[in-house]
């Protein structure tokens, strides 16, 4: 027989935090995101709620999450409701340090997500190549770039574009914190539901990855990656990662977070 149990909920970021946010929100220009998390733990059970702005983002999430429904790697889709967005919380350790068996696992990951649905499509008619452009202009204009590095970079991306890209899904904020080691079998998951993505250039989380952590493993993670069934984007990484640059760089500008705006960044790419 059913028995009605009671819900606690927990949120997730400190009340600091939130009245932070809100003055940002009211009062200044920095982008943030306006989502809130909680942990819901009903008969004993724990749940991870995701609140969003309206119910477009939270049906994405759900499709997107629908299409991995027998993978080990994401949570489990529990409900969408409205705006609302409800995943099984994974019970395990965050990952702190990349090994070469982390490593290893986050690759077998990225494979499950690459393989997924991924199609080639002509330079032409995919919006990256635009995109950098338009990114660039912006960095350019508000003074992050000089004219000079706006114009070799412009130049950069029509060098290293293929004809051709991969694009699908993607898991495109891979930060370690994002990552858990699940308790029951070691299987490693990516827990920022928000950030398993479609429609994406094929690479983008790789990277991001590569600005972050993965640099000293670059070798071996795209080895690792290396199987018939996964898109073979390392040809034209430079592309990938200058797109996820200029892209990336904006965005920092944007939401404030000046220690991750490095025009320094883009000089590798200025170079033939």
């Amino acid at each position: 027989m059913f028995h009605r149990r009671s819900a606690r909920q927990r949120v997730r970021t400190s009340a600091y935090r939130r009245f932070r946010d809100l003055l940002s929100r009211l009062y200044g220009t920095r982008l943030q995101k306006s989502q809130s998390v909680y942990f819901v733990t009903i008969n004993g059970n724990r749940f991870k709620r995701i609140i969003l702005r309206d119910s477009y983002l939270a049906s994405e999430i759900e499709r997107n999450l629908e299409s991995f429904g027998s993978s080990d790697h994401f949570p489990a889709l529990v409900a969408r409701y409205e705006h609302e967005i409800w995943v099984e919380y994974i019970e395990g350790s965050r990952v702190e340090a990349a090994d070469e068996t982390i490593v290893g696992q986050i690759a077998d990951l990225y494979a499950e997500v690459y393989a997924r649905a991924s199609r080639r499509v002509p330079i032409a008619d995919a919006p990256f190549l635009p995109r950098i452009q338009r990114d660039v202009q912006f960095l350019e204009r508000v003074g992050v770039l000089s004219r000079t590095a706006g114009r070799d970079l412009d130049a950069a991306a029509e060098r290293l574009a293929p004809d051709s890209v991969w694009v699908g899904f993607d898991y495109t904020d891979p930060v370690l914190k994002n990552f858990v080691i699940a308790s029951d079998d070691g299987r490693i998951c990516a827990i920022d539901v928000e950030s398993l993505v479609s429609d994406q250039l094929v690479g983008t989380g790789f990277a991001k990855a590569c600005t972050r952590w993965m640099e000293p493993h670059r070798k071996a993670f795209l080895e690792r990656l290396r199987r018939p069934s996964v898109p073979d984007f390392s040809e034209y990484a430079p592309f990938v990662e200058l797109s996820f640059l200029a892209t990336y760089t904006k965005l920092m500008f944007l939401e404030k977070k000046w220690r991750n705006v490095d025009p320094a960044r883009f000089d590798r790419f200025r170079v033939e």
